[in-house]
């Protein structure tokens, strides 16, 4: 997703958080399916793709410490 278009929706979520009034552990998950309301599931795709990345560097990551 282009950085302008997650940023604005990021604003947008946060804004509304503040307006419901909703604060501290009840942020995350607020934001999380705000945002991928907004998006239509696009956030929620590239989050996994995110996760599936980083377990994949992780995983060259302990391979090459372990062959040091």
């Amino acid at each position: 997703m282009p950085a302008e278009e997650i940023n604005a929706v990021i604003q947008t979520a946060l804004k509304e958080a503040d307006e419901n009034g909703i604060h501290g552990k009840d942020v995350t998950p607020f934001m999380l399916a705000k945002v991928k309301e907004l998006t239509a599931g696009k956030s929620l795709e590239a989050n996994i793709e995110l996760v599936k990345h980083n377990a994949l560097i992780g995983s060259q990551i302990a391979v090459a410490y372990q062959n040091m």
